[in-house]
């Protein structure tokens, strides 16, 4: 008796410990992010993913609702409608390139010219032509469908896709791979129209493969941004095309500088970083509330480190404090780095803060990472990288748009200006160091133009490619427009 007495003493005295530890632990945690919450909702922080989502057009002007994206939403993969719009604009095979104008490689229509002959359900002449008339030939199996794009776009100016943003991780993305597709499609045909000298047919694709690749700038999510990247580079490949071979007319630079104004990548990375910010937030919220949307949250966070069994143990075994002191911790990473890399205020981009942020990512996989660390292992890793990308192509956006007024310049006074000052036309900054893109006369080219890049020095636009790629590397050298082609492109590395 005395021994069970004893143990039964000792029994109550481990529960009582451990009640303690869990309402200790509970209540400290809570506290302390909340006391971090208000402190920074006083500086004008809001930690809401409502807050960031866009808000829904009237479905009259929403070009997401259209008819041909309607079953990317509405049906499930594998039916026929959702089977369709998923294959929008789909060119399937080994494709040739694009061109690569960042290297100054225009497009090769006799590749493709060839492509379409040799794949299946492509028309084409029976004696191959003219190769820019034969790849139109071959783009008019999308006739209807391109031509439906661009008479509702013209009808529908807004977009906001029925994106399921309370799932969170497990929200669903259909339409970005078929937009990527209608992009291509365009730029293809802008390039082929170009060649036959049909500048203002070459010009109305350009318009619509702007048009759908800024009509998801607004989607929170740093791989739409990616997206929206992604199809930007496309579509400058027929604007540079038509300004290398100085085909564009004046008054279609003017339309073109005009579309690209307005495009600002600096302040899409800063919707995407707070979206995938708050999206961790409401997956907290929703663990801690034991919300039925928890399920597929836990297991989106499991993908990639435990089975959702063990995440489910975990879930009930981790102390709900601990949620909110590593929810503290993500947080702050956050605003102490991912949100200071740029600074849409000044347009600037900073690096300096983009390494200090590797090195904090590479504490918290190494042998002092804390506890609480746990979540930003999973989240944080990997968002700088997307930086050096947004600012190439926003330095390419604003290049091509500083070209084009180059060239109505020159048109109107016979040469180039010799400073960019001379355009008299408010210009872009270079992001990374605020200053006027570096801008001179050379004897063998047009003009040098370029920005100094990811690695802040002025390398005389020098370009360097990345070891054994034909990919610039971008946090080494600088960002050029050009038009000659690139011979020695700097060391590889």
């Amino acid at each position: 008796m005395r021994k069970l007495k004893i143990l039964g003493l000792a029994i109550t005295v481990m529960v009582t410990l451990v009640v303690t530890f869990y309402v200790v632990e509970n209540v400290r945690g809570r506290r302390t992010w909340e006391n971090f919450r208000q402190e920074w909702e006083a500086k004008g922080e809001v930690f809401d993913f409502d807050h960031v989502i866009p808000k829904a057009p009237p479905p009259e002007k929403n070009f997401a609702l259209i008819p041909l994206f309607q079953p990317l939403f509405a049906n499930e993969p594998g039916e026929p409608e959702r089977q369709r719009a998923d294959k929008l604009l789909e060119m399937e095979g080994d494709r040739p390139s694009f061109g690569k104008w960042q290297l100054a490689q225009p497009v090769d229509l006799v590749a493709w010219q060839k492509f379409f002959r040799e794949q299946e359900g492509w028309p084409h002449p029976e004696k191959a032509g003219r190769p820019a008339t034969d790849v139109l030939l071959a783009l008019a199996r999308f006739e209807a469908t391109m031509t439906e794009l661009a008479q509702q776009a013209s009808q529908r100016p807004l977009c906001r896709f029925p994106i399921k943003y309370e799932d969170t991780i497990a929200a669903l993305l259909p339409h970005l791979n078929p937009y990527r597709n209608c992009v291509r499609g365009f730029t293809l045909r802008s390039l082929a129209h170009l060649a036959n000298d049909d500048t203002e047919a070459a010009l109305a694709d350009i318009r619509m493969g702007l048009f759908l690749a800024e009509s998801i700038r607004d989607e929170p999510l740093l791989i739409s941004q990616l997206v929206r990247i992604a199809c930007l580079e496309l579509i400058l490949q027929p604007v540079w095309e038509g300004l290398k071979d100085h085909r564009w007319k004046p008054e279609q630079l003017v339309t073109i500088a005009r579309h690209l104004t307005g495009i600002d990548l600096l302040e899409g990375y800063r919707i995407s970083i707070l979206g995938e910010r708050d999206m961790i937030n409401l997956v907290i919220r929703q663990i801690l509330n034991e919300s039925s949307k928890a399920q597929s949250a836990v297991e989106g966070l499991s993908a990639a480190t435990a089975s959702p069994s063990q995440w489910k143990i975990t879930l009930r075994l981790v102390p709900s404090g601990w949620w909110y002191q590593s929810q503290k911790r993500l947080n702050e990473i956050h605003l102490t780095f991912t949100q200071r890399i740029v600074d849409t205020n000044a347009r600037r981009i900073n690096p300096a803060i983009a390494e200090k942020l590797r090195k904090r990512i590479g504490d918290l996989h190494g042998p002092t990472g804390a506890s609480f660390d746990i979540l930003a292992k999973l989240v944080i890793p990997g968002l700088e990288k997307a930086v050096p990308v947004i600012g190439r192509t926003q330095t390419s956006v604003d290049h091509a748009r500083i070209a084009c007024l180059l060239e109505l310049h020159k048109t109107e006074h016979g040469t180039y200006p010799a400073r960019l000052a001379d355009l008299k036309s408010p210009l872009p900054s270079d992001p990374y160091n605020g200053k006027d893109y570096a801008y001179n006369l050379a004897p063998q080219e047009r003009f040098v133009l370029y920005g100094i890049g990811w690695n802040q020095k002025d390398d005389g636009g020098r370009l360097v490619l990345k070891t054994n790629s034909q990919n610039l590397n971008l946090e080494e050298g600088d960002l050029e427009w050009r038009y000659e082609p690139v011979s020695s492109p700097g060391p590889q590395k």
